[in-house]
């Protein structure tokens, strides 16, 4: 079989694949995402005791932030097998209030930390004011860990 080359075929095909890889992906809508967190680390510990990620989305110029997904961690002590957590939240000017109950904390294998997430990324979840503290405890632990939404 002969092959065929046609010099303008090709610069057109190769012309139309560059053109269509510049091209503006289209846009994901108008929402920004972030994320914020924090460590606290334990005197003699590499890890987190505990640690939080909060991811959270809005529109833009929105005075409000919807949180999708928060995770919390901490590191596992003495012969303890049991952990729960919560996560909570303080509006601006407000009390801070439980937003989940008490969940089982899971241990992955070949760790030494303990986590729990609630919530799932992208836009869900509950949406609070700028400024608001969110926040993860650990039953019996000791002291919360907070982030600010900005």
């Amino acid at each position: 079989m002969k092959k065929i080359r046609n010099p303008l075929a090709t610069t057109l095909v190769s012309l139309l694949l560059v053109a269509a890889g510049a091209a503006p992906a289209p846009a994901a809508g108008a929402y920004d995402y972030d994320r914020q967190n924090a460590c606290r680390t334990a005197k003699g510990s590499s890890g987190c005791s505990p640690g939080i990620v909060v991811k959270h989305w809005h529109k833009k110029g929105a005075k409000a932030r919807g949180v999708g997904w928060v995770y919390a961690s901490t590191e596992v002590a003495g012969k303890r097998k049991k952990y729960e957590a919560r996560w909570l939240y303080q509006r601006p000017g407000g009390t801070l209030t439980a937003a989940t109950g008490w969940k089982k904390a899971q241990r992955p294998a070949d760790t030494t930390f303990v986590e729990v997430h609630w919530g799932r990324d992208g836009r869900t979840g509950p949406q609070y004011p700028v400024g608001t503290r969110i926040c993860v405890e650990f039953r019996g632990v000791g002291e919360r860990l907070c982030v600010r939404l900005r």
